[in-house]
């Protein structure tokens, strides 16, 4: 069995650790108040007893164990003051002097005890077992060794006072029952003998097995306690990272994953600051690229010269570098800074991605010797992903720039061809209409299908240039309260002659009292005449069309268009809203088009934070239909 009691660990010992120690020390504290709460019951139960015992006529020192409980009671109060002080004390008690408490109260009881077995037969008291109830107590509570401490003077103190009553040496005071002794061991040496052995191997090993058990006890609950702070850490960790990985996803932007992974990263690591330092294209230069809980002297923009710190070009070789005393200054570029913003202990790994080292992600702690293996391990990961998120940002910001001159350039040509398509359109109306002198039938159907295609070419440019402004980022538009209603009528009123001239029924249902919207009337007004132009289009002779208005179940404007006509087949409608497709059965019903309408019409409701969807069966018919949120904005605004 080992005997050793285990140690507390100090104010430098590992977090896990200290949170056992404060899991047991608070236990300490509240058993201790326990046995002072208990103690308040021992005075009156003694003056029943000698109640009991004085009806029963038991004889006993009545007086003398009066004043044992008026003893018992005063040193409690002292006790419970004692306890009070801890109460008002902010800080939690150091394990010394929750000890020290919980001894006195066990050296007082023992001295209660001891008086009491004397006073009511010495060895022959059947009070003596209060001895194993407080050794029990005192194994729980305090260290091994005092514990036994106390086992051993209990059975010496009760061998001593057997020994003493013996030899005439303390007065025996017995417990008598009508003149007759109630247990008689005085004067029989060889009982009396035997008793006290048995009574001393019980307090005895009642200690040993008690303190073996709090041992056992007290290890699990460390062991515990630091399962319970790595499982905490861990999940912190993974929290972190989780966090990084959805910056990578809720952000395009470069700057503002690597602010959230700094500051991130330093919560998680508890350090006072965290840094990345991007490599230049040449190799030559590492510039701070985002700094969290540093001086202004490491902020974003700031240069180091790769060959003039191995220790930066070692890293960029993708080896790790940690140390817990900022000391050897010919490794650290800016080392002085470093040390003068108290800087003791560093951690460095390289941001790795596929191909090459673009990096250096960066840990600083003020405490020396700060970083181990975990560390190390944890932060390595760490900048796998901060390596992704840049590539993956870098990679969606070439992108975007690419979308970005994509839409520069059709702006442009789209631009350049519509002036010379509109004369086109207009010299061929003039040739048309004989101005320049009569056509054959021939000439004249070769005209007209010139016409259709110089017309469609102009359609198809003035869609790429509306497709082009709203896909621009800089592009400007005016947000004013809408209303739908009216918005509607308008368009109906615009289409109704050419639904009148396919033999179309054509409606609009838009109920008073609706609330506007807030976007571009422009932008609204051309949304809502593709969707109706192309159920016009695509809906037989005979056919219905209708624009309905209402107010959906979350407040939201509700804005369905919908027709009879020919529907699109189930296997293409995701891929309706690509640019320039068509579907086969539009484009065997009506050759012109440009497949840019829907796309158009989803930019201009995403623009105004709406959602778009459909419903259509292939034969039947579609429907689409249009969530916008009312307005909120008073005065016109411009966005």
């Amino acid at each position: 069995m080992d005997s050793t009691e285990p140690e507390m660990p100090g104010p430098h010992a590992p977090h896990e650790l200290r949170a056992g120690r404060l899991l047991l020390l608070h236990e300490l504290k509240d058993r201790s108040l326990w046995f002072v709460r208990l103690r308040w019951w021992v005075p009156p139960l003694i003056w029943a007893g000698l109640l009991i015992a004085g009806v029963l006529q038991v004889r006993l020192e009545p007086l003398v164990l009066f004043l044992v409980s008026l003893f018992i009671l005063a040193y409690n109060v002292l006790f419970h003051l004692w306890h009070r002080r801890f109460k008002l004390e902010r800080e939690l008690q150091t394990e010394d002097q929750l000890r020290s408490f919980t001894r006195w109260q066990v050296i007082c009881d023992f001295a209660s005890i001891f008086l009491f077995v004397h006073f009511t037969g010495g060895g022959s008291s059947p009070f003596v077992f209060f001895f194993i109830f407080h050794i029990i107590f005192t194994s729980i509570l305090l260290k091994h060794r005092t514990a036994w401490a106390f086992a051993v003077i209990a059975a010496l103190g009760m061998g001593l006072l057997n020994a003493a009553e013996s030899f005439g040496l303390l007065q025996h005071h017995p417990m008598t029952y009508r003149g007759a002794t109630v247990i008689a061991l005085t004067g029989q040496a060889l009982p009396a003998l035997v008793t006290w052995v048995f009574f001393a191997v019980t307090v005895v090993v009642s200690s040993l097995v008690t303190t073996s058990i709090m041992e056992m006890v007290r290890r699990r609950i460390l062991r515990l306690a630091e399962l319970s702070e790595a499982v905490l850490v861990l999940n912190n960790k993974l929290r972190s990272l989780h966090t990084i990985v959805n910056s990578m996803v809720g952000s395009r932007r470069s700057e503002r994953i690597l602010d959230l992974v700094c500051s991130e990263l330093a919560r998680v690591m508890a350090v006072q600051g965290m840094s990345v330092k991007l490599l230049s294209d040449d190799g030559e230069k590492l510039r701070y690229a985002a700094s969290h809980g540093l001086p202004s002297r490491f902020a974003a923009g700031r240069e180091l010269d790769v060959a003039r710190s191995p220790l930066n070009k070692s890293i960029l070789d993708g080896e790790p570098f940690a140390t817990g005393q900022v000391t050897q200054q010919e490794l650290f570029q800016l080392g002085e800074e470093v040390a003068a913003a108290q800087v003791q202990s560093v951690l460095f790994v390289p941001l790795r991605n596929e191909v090459r080292v673009i990096g250096i992600l960066g840990a600083y702690a003020r405490a020396p010797e700060r970083f181990g293996q975990d560390d190390i391990d944890f932060l390595r990961l760490a900048a796998e992903l901060v390596a992704i998120a840049l590539e993956n940002a870098r990679a969606y910001q070439a992108v975007e720039d690419l979308g970005e001159e994509r839409e520069r350039f059709s702006f442009r040509v789209a631009h350049n061809l519509r002036a010379p398509l509109a004369a086109m359109v207009s010299m061929l109306d003039v040739l048309g209409e004989g101005y320049t002198g009569g056509m054959n039938p021939t000439q004249l159907q070769y005209l007209q299908r010139i016409k259709r295609r110089a017309v469609s070419l102009s359609e198809l440019v003035s869609e790429l240039m509306v497709l082009a402004t709203s896909h621009s980022i800089r592009g400007e538009h005016f947000t004013v309260p809408v209303d739908l209603c009216e918005l509607a009528a308008h368009v109906g009123r615009t289409f109704q002659d050419k639904a009148t001239e396919r033999e179309q029924r054509f409606t609009v249902d838009a109920p008073e009292g609706l609330p506007p919207v807030s976007g571009d009337p422009g932008m609204l007004e051309r949304m809502l005449e593709n969707l109706v132009s192309n159920a016009i289009k695509y809906t037989p002779k005979g056919g219905t069309v209708r624009i309905g208005l209402s107010l959906a179940q979350d407040g939201r404007i509700l804005l369905e268009v919908s027709d009879s006509g020919i529907g699109i087949p189930l296997a293409v409608q995701q891929r309706l809203f690509t640019e320039f497709f068509r579907a086969e059965n539009a484009k065997a019903m009506e050759t012109a088009g440009t497949g840019l309408g829907l796309v158009i019409v989803r930019d201009i409701v995403e623009k105004h934070g709406g959602t778009i969807r459909l419903e259509s069966e292939e034969g039947r018919g579609t429907t689409f239909f249009v969530t916008l949120s009312p307005a909120t904005t008073g005065p016109d605004s411009r966005a």
